[in-house]
Order: structure tokens, then C-alpha cells, then sequence
């Protein structure tokens, strides 16, 4: 089998969610927002925490992925409600995001989809503008880095799962905000390191992970690492985590890493519908409700 099918098996293993159909989500439906833009209709899976502005996480999906599946299979819904989020669950065109990697598939103008996106979610009431927080995966994940570059005062935090800022982003103007990375060490698609992107490489290029958080470490005036090995909960999984925080942070940010040693390229807590592909997923800690929690502990508005 070529490493071009190998690619496209393991991609659209990720865009179902990176979990098996036995747990899918019970998240209620929610509605769909359709946008005009210059690229055509572009469409949003929004599910409602309350009636008013509540505080808002816009989650981008993987390459291959859809807002709907990743509603439904992630976790990222049930974690919103359990915290009284509205979820808002985006399309890409083509099931992928234009995140500006050098070398990368280019596409649509997704930063300004992302701008529009966020005032209708304002101007209509669903999101209180100084809450709005920002996850991606993978693919999502480096378009959520991007936007925090290019378009960083809409977002009061974004968090990351297996993936690392996209190579050739500069000059990148992100504001002082929470951070939260999850990165498995051993992940064949997004390299911990930096590097090529896929099982080839040849999908464009990223930054490694330590690179990544050490920029917003210097934005957020942080100092230090201090490293914690959490419990490992889950000895048969091969794998485990080390959380890395940076200490000394300026007030109302932070900067977390999730480092999941031996950890392929999934969301922990999740299965992997393709290991022998992705590598190894972890079930010590569950992606969604770290990622969620630190938003909820942060001070909750801008700055």
C-alpha cells in the first residue's frame, strides 16, 4: 500500500472522531449557522449552553473531519455543557482548514470565516464576546494557532490537540492569553520535533512543540517549566503524561503542556479507530476536559 493511501486511511480514521462508535455523544442536536462569504455558504453546528450570551468554544475539526462528527464523537460537547459553553462546531471547505503552513494545500480565506463567524455568534446573542475560546485538532489545531496569530483579540484562550503553529505563519501578532497544548511524542503525522506533516512529510511544515509553547511563554511573561508526571492510570495503554506548566505567568494567562510520552497522533480519553497508523493513544486524562477546565479556571475575560 502506498504512503499516499496510508495517508488517506489514517486522515479519515481522524476525522471520525478519533474514537469508536460505541462512544459516540449524546450532546443534543443544536442548529446550523449559515454564512456568506467570498468562498461560498459556509456552515457552523451551534449548540446553545442557555438562552443570553454564555461563554463560547469555537472547536475546529481535523483534516477530513466534519463540525457535526466532531459534535458528536470527540467529547468536546458533553465537556462544554458539563461547563455551561455554548459549542460551536465549524465546516471547512473540502473538510480541511487553510492554516497558512509553508508547503501546505493552501485554500480559502478560513481566517476570515473564523472573524465573520465569531460577530454573528455576537451580534445574535450565543456568545459573550470577552469568553470566547478557541480548540482545534490537528489540522484544526494549526488553524487555531494561525488565528491566534492573525486574529488573536477575538479569542480570550485557545487550546490544541496533536498539533504544533504552522512553519512560515510569521510575523505572528498573538496577545497575551491561556494556553492549553495536548502532543504525544511519538505522533506520525504532526512531529513532536517540527518538521513534515503526514506519514510522508510532504503536507507542508510546523514548528516543534517546545518552540510552540516557548512563544507563548514569552508572550504571557512566563518563566519557568516545572514538570509533574501525572498518575498513570492506565499502565496497558504504553503510554503516559507529563504535564509542563509555565510558572510566573502574567495575570489571566498560562501556558500548559500536555506531553504525552510514546502518545501517537489522538485525542487521550479517546480510542483510536486506527492505531497500528496513528500510534498509541492515552487514557490517563480525558483531552476535552483539560482543555475545558483550564478555560473554566482562567479569569474568564479578555485582556
Amino acid at each position: 500500500m502506498t504512503i499516499a493511501r496510508l495517508l488517506v486511511i489514517a486522515l479519515m480514521a481522524l476525522s471520525a472522531g478519533l474514537v469508536a462508535p460505541a462512544l459516540r455523544s449524546s450532546a443534543k442536536a443544536g442548529s446550523v449557522m449559515t454564512i456568506d462569504t467570498a468562498d461560498g455558504p459556509r456552515h457552523a453546528l451551534v449548540i446553545p449552553a442557555g438562552n443570553g450570551p454564555r461563554p463560547t468554544v469555537i472547536v475546529l475539526h481535523g483534516a477530513l473531519g466534519t463540525g457535526a462528527g466532531t459534535a458528536r464523537t470527540t467529547g468536546f460537547a458533553e465537556a462544554a455543557a458539563a461547563r455551561g459553553f455554548t459549542a460551536v462546531f465549524p465546516d471547512g471547505l473540502g473538510r480541511q482548514w487553510n492554516d497558512g503552513r509553508a508547503g501546505g494545500p493552501g485554500g480559502p480565506d478560513d481566517i476570515g470565516f473564523i472573524r465573520v463567524l465569531v460577530k454573528r455568534l455576537v451580534a445574535e446573542g450565543d456568545a459573550d464576546p470577552q469568553r470566547i475560546y478557541l480548540v482545534g485538532i490537528s489540522n484544526g489545531g494549526m488553524m487555531s494557532f494561525a488565528l491566534a496569530c492573525k486574529a488573536g483579540n477575538l479569542f480570550a484562550g485557545i487550546g490544541t490537540v496533536i498539533a504544533n503553529m504552522p512553519a512560515g505563519i510569521e510575523p505572528c501578532a498573538a496577545r497575551p492569553m491561556p494556553v492549553v497544548m495536548i502532543n504525544g511524542t511519538a505522533d506520525p503525522m504532526v512531529p513532536y520535533a517540527g518538521g513534515g506533516v503526514g506519514l510522508g512529510g510532504a503536507r507542508g511544515e510546523v514548528w516543534s512543540v517546545e518552540r510552540t509553547a516557548n512563544l507563548f511563554a514569552r508572550l504571557d511573561r512566563c518563566g519557568g517549566q516545572i514538570e509533574r508526571p501525572l498518575p498513570d492510570r492506565d499502565p496497558s495503554d504504553g503510554t503516559s503524561v507529563t504535564r509542563v506548566a509555565w510558572d510566573g505567568c502574567s495575570a489571566g494567562t498560562s501556558v500548559t503542556l500536555y506531553r504525552v510520552e510514546g502518545g501517537g497522533h489522538s485525542l487521550p480519553g479517546r480510542p483510536s479507530l486506527a492505531p497500528r497508523l496513528l500510534g498509541l493513544t492515552n487514557f490517563d486524562i480525558s483531552g476535552p476536559a483539560v482543555i475545558l477546565d483550564a478555560f473554566t479556571q482562567s479569569n474568564g475575560r479578555m485582556l
